[in-house]
């Protein structure tokens, strides 16, 4: 019987079509793919051959991969001959999932333009935040991104031109997205461009321990590394390769997208199926029986998204009618998938349906752990294996390596890694070419990481960081505060929930529902506490000052006030 390693074995032998070869890059010994795509670029031109194939779906509107690449290399010579944008030059995309995201990124790959995503959730100040940290020269954006960064001073923060996508009234002086494509139809070359692979392909913003977001620095061999990696996981083993030949892809699938694409495995998602080949399936946002619907219509064999959104879809499956026989995967990812979730999705799909998780950061550009089907199901409390080219260590506080077994701080080595952020923030996370993670875990004999924890000050609520430091600087600023603590909660389908005590000062009288109407002022909605308890006492500290946060429910005896949600203002 062939094993998942004699297979990965097979396809990574140096006459096989993923040869693994060691590189010194940026004096680090790592094992890298020799193959291409070596840029984000390479991977753009070899969807040339894909023809009519059905590559973007949004609504009642469908592109072809000819469709997609005449949109894209015309977009390329727009930005490039009307707006100026130059190899090297960032541009911003803030916009909800539409097609024209993917547009965008594609012809800002051909220019060696650095892609700078914006969460699409956030408030105008935390845009400007991003944008004063960034400095794009361009920004795309839709209606309603454009609506909160023109409360913005955009010259001044070195933005040149607004682009707006899918807004029926366009301001004066900024530039409608249709106005680009004025050359759609023309025969077209993409615009000539030399990248290395260690040119910078995106600036990807993650909150840090600090509180202030962190620009990652990914550069092309980041993302094409990452890119191969997905896909050695799905193709076959020819009986006979030809390196001259078209590239090795997967059987064409398709695939329902529910990663935000400003999110590291949205961005993952977009180049990776594409590459491939598949269909990208987008929603406006998400819903479950309209996921459940597009499954039967589109014929749908991939659904991917944080535990929520696969529990809240098993809902709407197991009550409706919709066949969704066609769906073949389900991954989850973002957060820790809770132990039921994966016994119900094979109880739902009676085993036809290969359930699957992993583990990765921003900074490793997407997962880099990964584990699946059986291998999962006899393994549920593991996020799997290291994918090839990558390096897992358990550090201790010193940083040097734990036994098997013992828990740690989990370390990540490898060609998809970043280097560095991008104005050198937190330098020690990164070491001859580790990253400490800030998460906790421990490896067994056969190398399979499980999670056991965070170092970090960090909530993950359905997918999304949210920074535990920014939340409490907000709530701190209104008058009435003395001390706050923040932190989460389970939740048991978005993983965790945010929740925060706060002490008032003297005199003082303000409700939960008016504390989360302020931080809703200035903060995107999800990083409202959804929980909050007001307290007249001193929230319990250490010796040396610090809030501590594990035990401030148990010690306060806070868990009545905490059991349920506050009253939202979201």
């Amino acid at each position: 019987m062939t094993t998942d390693d004699d297979r990965l074995a097979a396809l990574t032998r140096a006459d096989g079509p993923f040869p693994l070869v060691e590189r010194t890059i940026g004096g680090v010994q790592l094992q890298v793919f020799d193959r291409e795509p070596r840029t984000l670029r390479d991977a753009f031109l070899a969807t040339a051959d894909l023809g009519d194939r059905d590559a973007v779906v949004y609504r009642d509107e469908r592109w072809t991969y000819d469709e997609q690449w005449s949109t894209v290399v015309a977009l390329a010579h727009a930005l490039r001959d009307d707006l100026g944008v130059a190899q090297g030059d960032r541009v911003a995309i803030a916009m909800r999932n539409y097609p024209e995201w993917i547009f965008t990124f594609w012809a800002l790959q051909l220019l060696g333009a650095v892609v700078v995503p914006l969460n699409a959730w956030l408030r105008a100040g935390e845009l400007g935040e991003l944008l004063a940290d960034a400095r794009p020269s361009v920004v795309v954006a839709d209606a309603e991104r454009l609506a909160l960064l023109r409360e913005l001073d955009t010259a001044a923060l070195g933005v040149r031109h607004l682009v707006a996508v899918r807004c029926p009234d366009v301001p004066d002086a900024v530039v409608p997205y249709e106005a680009l494509l004025a050359r759609l139809g023309d025969d077209l070359a993409p615009p000539e461009c030399e990248i290395s692979p260690d040119d910078p392909a995106t600036i990807l913003f993650t909150s840090g321990t600090t509180g202030r977001p962190k620009g990652a620095l990914g550069t092309h061999r980041n993302h094409s590394a990452s890119l191969l990696n997905k896909i050695i996981r799905s193709v076959p083993v020819p009986e006979r390769f030809d390196p001259d030949g078209p590239p090795l892809r997967p059987a064409p699938s398709a695939r329902l997208v529910t990663f935000p694409f400003f999110h590291i495995a949205g961005i993952n998602n977009l180049y990776t199926l594409a590459y491939s080949g598949h269909r990208m399936v987008l929603m406006h946002k998400w819903d479950a029986q309209e996921a459940a619907r597009l499954v039967e219509a589109e014929g749908i064999t991939d659904l991917a998204g944080p535990p929520f959104v696969i529990q809240t879809f098993l809902d709407a499956v197991e009550a409706g009618t919709r066949d969704v026989s066609s769906l073949k995967r389900l991954g989850m990812g973002g957060s820790s998938a809770p132990l039921h979730l994966i016994a119900r999705v094979h109880a739902t799909f009676e085993g036809r349906v290969a359930p699957s998780t992993g583990y990765g950061l921003t900074e490793t550009t997407s997962g880099v752990v990964a584990i699946g089907g059986q291998e999962w199901i006899a393994r549920p409390d593991s996020v799997g294996r290291p994918l090839p080219t990558v390096e897992v260590r358990i550090l201790d506080e010193a940083g040097r390596a734990l036994p098997v077994g013992e828990v740690g701080e989990i370390a990540i080595r490898g060609p998809q890694v970043i280097t560095h952020y991008e104005h050198g923030e937190s330098p020690d996370s990164f070491v001859d070419g580790w990253f400490r993670t800030g998460d906790q875990g421990r490896l067994d004999e056969e190398g399979y990481l499980s999670l056991s924890g965070r170092l970090k000050d960090v909530v993950i609520r359905g997918g999304e960081n949210i920074n535990a430091a920014e939340v409490e600087d907000c709530l701190s600023s209104h008058p009435a505060v003395l001390e706050v603590a923040v932190f989460g909660l389970p939740h048991e389908s978005l993983g965790e929930e945010l929740a925060a005590v706060v002490r008032l000062g003297a005199g003082t009288t303000i409700g939960p529902e008016d504390l989360q109407a302020y931080v809703a002022e200035r903060l995107a909605a999800f990083k409202v506490p959804a929980r909050i308890a007001v307290v007249g006492q001193s929230l319990p500290r250490t010796a040396s000052g610090k809030i501590v946060k594990r035990d401030i429910v148990d010690v306060m005896d806070l868990r009545g006030a905490l059991a349920a949600p506050a009253p939202a203002t979201r």
